[in-house]
């Protein structure tokens, strides 16, 4: 008899594609982003990128805010059991074994906390692009 030495799949739940697809999503919208700054004259509202009233540019914003979680994002979403099997060897050191020598599992699944961080990086990626349609234009204005 041999045994499964196979590594699980920590990548089979529907969630995780949901988590891949909103990594994806919003590496396409920073990437809209990036093509309004360059291909689209700064408004009025805006001049030369700089939010009004504020002491960052836009491109500032994108490239140290943006840009680390998109790269992250990326990084966790494409390289999936990889990071989820290092992240539940990192928990299955910490635990502590209860009485007689049982151990306790984590808490919380591995899945479900790289389906968060995912999740979060999206929308929060998002700042430049949000700040971009609130501040820069006259679309939310009465």
């Amino acid at each position: 008899m041999t045994g499964n030495k196979q590594s699980p799949r920590f990548d089979a739940d529907n969630w995780v594609t949901v988590a891949r697809l909103a990594v994806a999503a919003s590496t396409v919208l920073s990437a809209v982003t990036v093509a309004i700054l360059l291909m689209v004259d700064p408004p009025a509202q805006c001049p030369n990128w700089y939010i009004r009233n504020g002491p960052e540019s836009l491109w500032t914003l994108l490239v140290f805010w943006t840009a680390p979680m998109i790269v992250m994002g990326c990084v966790i979403a494409i390289r999936w059991n990889s990071a989820a099997r290092r992240e539940a060897e990192a928990s299955g050191r910490k635990v502590r074994t209860l009485f007689f020598g049982h151990v306790t599992p984590p808490a919380v699944p591995v899945t479900y906390i790289l389906i968060n961080i995912c999740l979060m990086l999206s929308v929060v990626s998002q700042l430049p692009l949000i700040l971009l349609v609130t501040n820069c234009t006259d679309w939310l204005r009465p």
